[in-house]
This record gives C-alpha cells, structure tokens and sequence, in this order.
C-alpha cells in the first residue's frame, strides 16, 4: 500500500479489464499511475464475461453510443496484435461470426446497414449442429476474445510500464487530490473510477447497479461460430469449450451461480444445443454494471476537473473496453478524443 507521500499522476479504482486496459492506455502517455483494486485484479465481470465482440440488441442503445459501438470491434484487432507482440500472451482474438436468430432480424439488418456484412440465411446452413431451425442473420465478420486473458495481457504491459497494482486494497472515499483507502491515503492528481457495479458506492450520484448474469460452460457442444437467439448465446471457444447464457438478473450484489438458473438454462442449452447434462463441465455467475439510460458513465465529472468516469457498460464492457482506455487516456491528457462522449453521463 503506498504511503500518503506517495503521488501518482492517475489513481484508478478498480482492476477489470476496463481498468486494465486505461492503466496501460495512460502508462503509455507518460504518466505514472496506480490501480486500486477491492479483491484480485480480474476477478469479476472481466472474468466472467463471454467475450463477444458485437453489441447485444445494438438497435435498443440511444444514439450517442451508436459511433462507440459500431468502432469498438476494429481496436480489439489492434489491441490482440500489439498485446501479444509485447506481453506474449495471447487473447484469443477470433474472426468466427456470429449467427443471429430469433424475432430481431429486420432490426438488427437494418442497424448494420450497408457498413456492416451481412446476409439472410438458413441456421443449420451456417450451424449444422444447432438443433433449431429457422431464418439467421449471418455476420461473417464478427470476432470474440477471451475477457481474462486480455485484461491479464494489459495489466502484463502496464506492470511493465511502471504501473503500480494494488490488490485487496478498496478505495473508500475520492477527495480532490486523495483517494481514500482501508490502508490510508494515496495522492491521486486525477482519478479515474472504473468499479463497474460498485462505482456507485464512491460517487452517490451515480447510477449504476448490479445485473447478474450466469453462465454455462460446456465440452464440445457448438463446432464454429457465435449463435445468438432471444436472449441466449452460444459461444465457441478455441479449446472446444462453448459458452452457454445468460440470465439478467436484478439481485443486488449476489454473485452466485443459483441452482434454479443453471437448470433453466442446461434445458435451454440441451434444446438449442443439443447438449447433455454430462457434457456440463461449470457454471458461474458476475455482475454487469448496469444503468437505466443504457448509457455508461464516460469522461470528466461534470463537478470536479480531476475525477473521471469509465463503468456503467453493462453488456458491451468487454467491447468498450480498448475504445474506453484510448478516450480516457486523452482526455486525462488534456486532449479532445477522437470520439465525442459529451452526450454520455458524467
């Protein structure tokens, strides 16, 4: 824990891959900087995540997130090539497409427009293991990664920049020039709060709360590509793994897998996927930051010049998160993004 004498240039409050990635965003800037983390770095929604590099139901989003949404799936690219060239760790980074069913097609083509590939097709066409049919919107060009592993890949680079980490270490109160901890003070002459669900607890008039989501892992079940239908997606992992979820759950701050959610959904799973009991090899569960406007809180409080805001994704956290680092380390930095955040909360 550093002492009171200790100063950085960013204090930030909170170890996800958000997190992450601003650390190393603003190390790369030149400017020192610390990451306060309540438990272990990477042990909550960044963990828990499916990695899916497309907006979930992008159309329901208000427009001034539209320009984040559409971009973000281009700094992953980047981001994947340039971690693994400088830490050696590889994300993951996957071009499998996704495979969209359901009653939202016409929305969701329409939303992608003539900016994003795409075709109407048959399921079974693209999926021949899916054990439903019907009308699918295939995009070829959509990507995952694995939430962990990039978070890790980030913290990796950052440590190496001369970024500081502490871990169990809770931020209990912000005050202009100090960031409150269990263990004391740390001189902070900006700081950023990426606690997801729990930035609320540090800036009361922030509304952000906790969404559980619960997650199935499974061996073997999905061959290629990202299914997404009403509210349930499949996604397959390199090592032959799928992912299979997810609830949307408002139960405070329980971030437990439950019996009842994993029996909906491995009878879920075994009517889409075809999948047995015996192929279920984990179930958990994290928290989203979840926030009423749908809109996550990013950019310069619009009461203090030296707190800044970078929660509240909800779903598309692990999407946002490189575009966030790139739009948070310029504006620490006094400089105008390339994107304008002035319509999202702060």
């Amino acid at each position: 824990m550093p002492s009171p004498q200790h100063e950085f240039d960013v204090v930030i409050i909170g170890g996800g891959l958000i997190g992450a990635a601003c650390a190393d965003a603003m190390a790369a800037r030149g400017k020192s900087v610390c990451v306060l983390e309540a438990k272990r770095t990477v042990s909550e929604a960044s963990w828990a995540g499916a990695g899916i590099l497309h907006p979930i139901h992008p159309w329901r989003y208000p427009d001034a997130l539209q320009p984040l949404l559409r971009a973000a799936p281009h700094f992953h690219e980047r981001a994947a090539q340039d971690l693994a060239r400088d830490t050696g760790i590889d994300v993951e980074w996957r071009r499998t497409g996704l495979l969209l069913m359901g009653d939202a097609l016409e929305q969701l083509a329409t939303w992608c427009g003539s900016l994003i590939v795409h075709e109407t097709v048959r399921a079974r066409s693209q999926e021949p293991l899916l054990r439903v049919d019907g009308e699918a919107l295939w995009l070829p060009d959509a990507t995952q990664v694995k939430s962990h592993r990039l978070a890790e890949a980030y913290f990796a680079r950052a440590r190496a920049a001369g970024v500081v980490v502490r871990e169990n270490c809770p931020a209990t109160a912000i005050e202009p020039g100090w960031v409150h901890t269990a263990g004391g003070r740390v001189r902070a002459a900006q700081t950023v709060l990426c606690a997801g669900a729990w930035s609320s607890r540090l800036a009361p008039r922030v509304a952000v709360e906790p969404v559980r989501g619960q997650i199935l892992l499974y061996r073997k079940a999905l061959r290629r590509m990202v299914v997404f239908s009403d509210g349930a997606y499949a996604v397959p992992r390199r090592d032959g793994h799928v992912l299979f979820g997810s609830t949307l759950e408002h139960v405070g701050f329980d971030g437990r897998p439950t019996e009842p959610a994993c029996r909906d959904l491995e009878a879920r799973a075994a009517l889409f996927l075809g999948v047995e009991a015996q192929n279920l090899v984990a179930a958990w569960a994290g928290l989203r930051p979840g926030t009423e406007s749908r809109l996550p809180y990013l950019g310069q409080d619009l009461e203090r010049e030296d707190l800044f805001h970078a929660h509240g994704h909800y779903r598309n956290g692990i999407l946002l998160a490189p575009i966030t680092s790139e739009i948070l380390a310029d504006l620490v930095t006094g400089h105008a993004p390339e994107f304008d955040v002035s319509e999202l909360p702060r």
